[in-house]
């Protein structure tokens, strides 16, 4: 899911995320935030390993936020990967 420069790293395939995060670099977006909640921390830091793999010196890690929140009475762990174009 995108919502204004933030990937939500979900169920769908790595790949898709993989797109949209891609897509909002092209369309001028000078940073993305990906973020993993739950069991979904370790794919949004696989999504970061891929992109920087994949974009090379063309990105580069801006800050990373971990915590927990509450969430329909449960206390659920979060990250929150920034990345910033390298122009």
């Amino acid at each position: 899911m995108i919502d204004k420069g933030k990937v939500r790293v979900g169920n769908k395939p790595l790949n898709d995320y993989l797109i949209s995060a891609a897509l909002l670099f092209n369309q001028g977006a000078s940073k993305v935030v990906l973020v993993g909640k739950g069991n979904n921390i370790s794919k949004a830091v696989a999504l970061y390993n891929t992109l920087k793999d994949r974009m090379g010196e063309a990105i580069k890690l801006r800050d990373v936020r971990i915590g927990s929140e509450e969430v329909k009475g449960k206390i659920v762990s979060f990250i929150e990967i920034e990345v910033e174009r390298n122009y």
